[in-house]
């Protein structure tokens, strides 16, 4: 008999081994299986849709139990641009607000975390900042600690970096985890945050759709996208196309082309286009402009800086203009 238990104990030990078996080559042959999951929901929401107008935004997301948790954040916006001015290190940005509800056995965590998004250094086209926790409501602190997570006001929760592009380009808001929140593998309860932001973004002057791209990544990589579209209100013609260096509007960039610029500099000349005569693109018109062209043309330097070539707008606007119809739409 003891022969048989034993004999029966391996077979059953042998089974166990094998379902174990059957789930790691599952994994192996659809991880997708087997990677937590990651859908959160996000929304957001601008106080002001006035084309050339500043404007505020607010993003609420939800990160749900059971399902991984944010590592980062980024926001982009396709038009308009990121106004720095007035902002230095030390300055408030915006908040953000946690809201915590928890029901474990001995108790019921309620409240919110509290962080102030406070700039840590400001530069042309970027600006960094890091989100610090200011004030932890009701009894999330204690609850928390309990629970092992420690949470002290001071903590930096998520480290923030603003980037403006050229012109009327657009702008992105990069947020990434500093490891102080309880966000980092699978969550234990539901994460709603919500981010508030002054008016820093600009709208486009010319009016048309606003499109706000959002990716959200978990901890382990998974990533989820939030594809929103804003009309803006009102709005301008945009500014006439024009060819960079194209000083004599024939569609071309030839010797014709700093022969017309010189003799516009020193000869009473004229021309229809003045902004197409900034060839090196530093918002004055010279004799540096005709020089770039030469070089560019016939002594192994670079051509005009974009628009050049084709017809286009001016990446880095000035003022300087067509004040003249030119050759492009």
């Amino acid at each position: 008999m003891r022969v048989k238990e034993a004999d029966i104990r391996l077979s059953q030990l042998f089974s166990s081994s094998m379902v174990c078996v059957g789930i790691l080559l599952a994994c192996l042959s659809v991880p997708a299986l087997c990677v937590a999951q990651f859908n959160p929901t996000l929304s957001t929401s601008l106080d002001n849709l006035d084309a050339g107008q500043p404007s505020g935004f607010v993003q609420v997301g939800s990160f749900f139990e059971g399902q991984e948790g944010p590592s980062s954040m980024l926001i982009q916006f396709d038009r308009g641009s990121f106004d720095f001015s007035g902002y230095a290190p030390g300055q408030s940005v915006g908040s953000l607000v946690v809201d915590v509800f928890v029901q474990v056995v001995i108790v019921t965590i309620s409240g919110e975390i509290i962080a102030d998004v406070q700039v840590t250094s400001v530069g042309p086209d970027t600006m960094e900042a890091i989100a610090v926790i200011t004030d932890i409501t009701g009894n999330v602190a204690a609850g928390l600690s309990l629970l092992g997570i420690p949470l002290d006001i001071g903590d930096v929760a998520f480290n923030v970096l603003y980037t403006d592009f050229p012109a009327d380009t657009g702008a992105t808001m990069n947020v990434t985890d500093a490891g102080t929140l309880p966000l980092s593998g699978s969550l234990d309860f539901d994460v709603p945050l919500t981010w508030t932001t002054p008016a820093i973004l600009t709208h486009s002057p010319f009016g048309g759709d606003l499109a706000v791209d959002s990716v959200l990544t978990s901890t382990t990589g998974v990533v989820a996208n939030f594809n929103e579209i804003f009309p803006l209100n009102g709005g301008i013609d945009p500014p006439a196309g024009f060819n960079r260096g194209d000083v004599n509007q024939d569609g071309g960039f030839d010797i014709s082309d700093p022969i017309a610029m010189l003799s516009f500099l020193f000869n009473n000349g004229s021309v229809l286009c003045l902004i197409a005569c900034d060839a090196n693109d530093d918002n004055t018109v010279n004799i540096a402009d005709a020089v770039y062209c030469l070089g560019g043309l016939f002594g192994g330097g670079n051509p005009p800086p974009a628009p050049h070539g084709v017809c286009g707008e001016d990446p880095t606007p000035g003022p300087l203009s067509c004040d003249e119809v030119n050759n492009c739409p």
